[in-house]
């Protein structure tokens, strides 16, 4: 057998470069003061020449593989064919080593030993740690009940705000909670967290295929630039952001495939899963996205039927699957919203978020938030207060722009969807920069889309024309023109996006910027051919990789949330007194609900009105408490009891000590002394300290 040792060296040296790089950019992700502060001694210090090895291997291999065109054939059928069976092996095998993607290591505030896989915890992620997985670790304490008195000290309902697993019919609905139900916590977020990813990758490759008419190089570029883009990936597991992308594109495959099938075994089982994801998008309960994204898929599955209407025959048959499957998913959700009737009622009267009425005004600087997200991973502070807030899809605007109009107008390409696309693209940048007259806001919703949220789903829509344009682009005249052009487009972002963000960047990053952005400018303009669309699918794994795949870390097991001897003896007083109610002060405010520590400023949901107002008679500060909120509860004797907003979703109640037994508290989890605290009235017992945190047993005289 020949070898080429030619080609089998430059196989290696391209292996031995892209693992040094792979390598070098984990070791900026996990130790970012590198970035700012180089040095050559702590960067050799912190290299891995295990992970090298073990990437240099990996990468051969697939080199080898790519090079030698029978057994690549092979390779990718094989993988395209058993692509469910050998994702379901993944998730199974995390599962079992309880692998996951959550910062749960910001709890470990007692120094516990414990190595993260790879990446590092993301201290901005609290809703994910402290708020999501909190409150699906504390439905282990009271037998997944769909109403909790563990969280806020009160019965409060956890299936339809930041829906948890709950033992009820209704959980059919999120299919993604099941773990909880009959794992281990460990393995439950495991489950959680996997499966989301995995899931939403196969959705939306297929949902690629779709769009693309069956390309599966584009549609593998779509699928990772969905699920490995800064807004998933920072966002990932709050707010039911990856359920609506899984969700929503089901919905559009599902009646796709309904409309291509004559059997009518496949086409129940079709609208029943039609229907059911349905039901699971409107269980979100988050509007900002809910809306706008409606609006996407609704195009998409209008863009289907009228694309398969006239082969589509349609009978009594199919009238009676419709109806039976509405149905049962219309039991469901009556089921559901008549359990949760008072919870919406609350809701609907809050002063946040259900209050709140927006209406155009959106930032323009927010179109080129995807040019620094390449550092969000290494350097996610400077950028803004909030990296998450500010992190999008990667839709390359205003590319999506231009090669949507060389298609339809310069190429005269009659495409349908990439013609509906533009003019939904352009409806939703008027619904975000134009303020609009109010029965327009009322009729269309827009009123209850958050700005930066209908940006999100515009760039959304941007990726979608962007992967459809590539698919229907024939080659262009004049490349090298187009060339000149990408380089002079990425001066244009590169310097509006440091027009905005100019604080956060440093020369260097200039630079780099405005290299990869002119490459991956010219390499879309260049990406007609079936060569083109490999190199595009290359380019799109680099910036998956830069820009989501280390946002969250890769970690396994929950031994930081239970293991530390404080928690311990929180679980032990917890055990003895079941029905004790809890402060906690200073630390992460949920971090005592999952060993059940009934805690009244745990997060609030929804507001508990009966227990505020018995602090506030007069109803001063209603506008302050009546909503979703993180209370920090700050104890004083000299004056009374006040409350204070300091975000839109944070209070502070400064509580004066002796209105404590108007709460019926029995214990505080606080680092602060309050011996000091101590009067006629209230007595503060120390029963526990360990590392400057105590908790103190109230009693009353």
């Amino acid at each position: 057998m020949y070898i080429d040792r030619r080609s089998v060296m430059l196989q290696f040296i391209i292996a031995l470069i892209v693992s040094f790089s792979i390598e070098s950019f984990i070791i900026f992700v996990e130790h970012s003061a590198l970035v700012s502060g180089f040095s050559l001694s702590s960067f050799l210090n912190y290299f891995s020449f295990k992970h090298f090895l073990l990437l240099v291997i990996i990468f051969t291999v697939i080199l080898y593989v790519l090079s030698d065109e029978t057994l690549k054939n092979r390779t990718l059928s094989f993988i395209y064919k058993y692509r469910i069976v050998l994702s379901v092996l993944v998730v199974f095998v995390c599962v079992i080593f309880q692998i996951h993607g959550s910062s749960i290591n910001e709890l470990n505030f007692f120094g516990l030993k414990h190595d993260i896989i790879l990446g590092v915890s993301r201290q901005i992620r609290t809703d994910e740690f402290n708020v999501n997985t909190m409150l699906a670790f504390s439905q282990y304490c009271n037998d997944f009940a769909y109403f909790s008195d563990i969280v806020r000290a009160n019965a409060t309902d956890m299936f339809l705000i930041y829906g948890q697993p709950v033992w009820d019919i209704g959980i059919v609905l999120k299919p993604f909670l099941w773990g909880y139900l009959f794992l281990n916590q460990g393995q439950g977020l495991s489950f959680f967290w996997v499966s989301r990813l995995i899931v939403l990758f196969l959705i939306s490759f297929e949902f690629g295929m779709l769009i693309t008419n069956k390309n599966k190089t584009l549609a593998l570029s779509y699928a990772l630039l969905i699920t490995f883009s800064p807004l998933v990936q920072w966002w990932f597991a709050i707010n039911g952001l990856v359920e609506q992308l899984i969700l929503g594109q089901i919905v559009v495959l599902f009646i796709n495939f309904y409309m291509n099938t004559d059997d009518y075994k496949k086409r129940l089982v079709s609208f029943l899963l039609m229907a059911f994801a349905v039901g699971g998008f409107i269980l979100v309960m988050y509007p900002s996205w809910q809306i706008p994204f409606a609006y996407v898929f609704a195009f998409m599955a209008i863009w289907i039927f009228l694309k398969n209407k006239s082969n589509f025959t349609f009978n009594k048959n199919d009238l009676i699957i419709a109806v039976v499957s509405l149905l049962l998913v219309s039991v469901l959700l009556i089921h559901i919203f008549f359990n949760s009737m008072d919870t919406i009622k609350i809701l609907m009267n809050t002063v946040y978020p259900a209050n709140e009425i927006f209406n155009g005004m959106g930032e323009l600087s927010y179109f080129l938030n995807y040019v620094p997200s390449i550092f969000f991973s290494i350097m996610p502070d400077g950028i803004s207060s909030n990296v998450v807030e500010v992190s999008t899809f990667c839709d390359f605007f205003p590319i999506p722009l231009i090669l949507s109009f060389i298609v339809l107008f310069y190429q005269k390409t009659k495409d349908k969807l990439l013609c509906g696309l533009l003019a939904l693209y352009l409806i939703f940048v008027v619904f975000y920069i134009v303020v609009l007259p109010d029965f327009l806001i009322d009729i269309t919703l827009r009123g209850h889309v958050r700005n930066a949220r209908l940006f999100c789903v515009i760039g959304f829509i941007g990726c979608l024309m962007l992967i459809r344009s590539i698919s229907s682009l024939k080659k262009l005249r004049y490349e090298k023109l187009f060339i000149v052009f990408s380089i002079l487009l990425s001066i244009a972002v590169v310097y509006l996006s440091w027009f905005s963000y100019g604080d956060y960047y440093q020369t260097w990053m200039l630079v780099l910027l405005f290299i990869f952005y002119s490459i991956f400018f010219s390499i879309i303009f260049l990406s007609s051919s079936k060569k083109g669309k490999n190199v595009f699918l290359i380019a799109i794994m680099v910036l998956s990789f830069l820009t989501g795949a280390l946002v969250n870390p890769i970690d396994n097991g929950v031994d930081v949330v239970y293991n530390s001897e404080y928690i311990h003896e929180v679980s032990k007083i917890v055990e003895n007194d079941p029905n004790g109610l809890w402060i906690v002060q200073d630390m992460y405010l949920n971090s005592l609900i999952p060993v059940g520590a009934k805690t009244i400023n745990s997060i609030n949901t929804y507001p508990d009105l009966d227990r505020w107002q018995s602090l506030d008679p007069n109803n001063e500060y209603t506008d302050v408490y009546n909503r979703y909120a993180h209370i920090c509860i700050i104890l004083q004797n000299d004056t009374k009891t006040n409350f204070g907003l300091y975000s839109p979703d944070i209070i502070h109640i400064y509580l004066n000590i002796n209105d404590l037994e108007k709460l019926n508290v029995s214990y505080i989890a606080s680092p602060e002394d309050l011996d000091l605290f101590s009067n006629n009235n209230i007595t503060f017992d120390k029963i526990y300290e360990e590392n400057g945190y105590y908790i103190y047993n109230v009693t009353y005289s």
